[in-house]
């Protein structure tokens, strides 16, 4: 469930999967957080991994699902809005 409603996840990435996973649990994480979450190791910022995340990152504030949080660098959990919204 995202955002206290079943929400399909279907035509996303495994990374965008698992980004809104991690952000469920802890939901105000930067992107080396979520990186190193995901890849279960140190991430540094120029690899290609910090970067897969990155642009999984962009995809999903392209969708309205996630959002930027005071620097760039960190996200969480846009608020759910209606679901016709978001069906395209």
């Amino acid at each position: 469930m995202i955002f206290g409603r079943a929400h399909s996840l279907g035509g996303l990435s495994r990374n965008q999967k698992k980004i809104i996973e991690i952000l469920q649990v802890k939901p105000d994480m930067t992107t080396k957080d979520i990186a190193e979450t995901v890849y279960g190791r140190i991430v540094e910022y120029k690899t290609k991994e910090y970067h897969s995340i990155r642009r999984s990152l962009l995809s999903l504030e392209r969708r309205g699902m996630v959002q930027r949080v005071h620097v760039q660098l960190r996200w969480r959990l846009k608020p759910r809005e209606p679901l016709e919204k978001h069906a395209a």
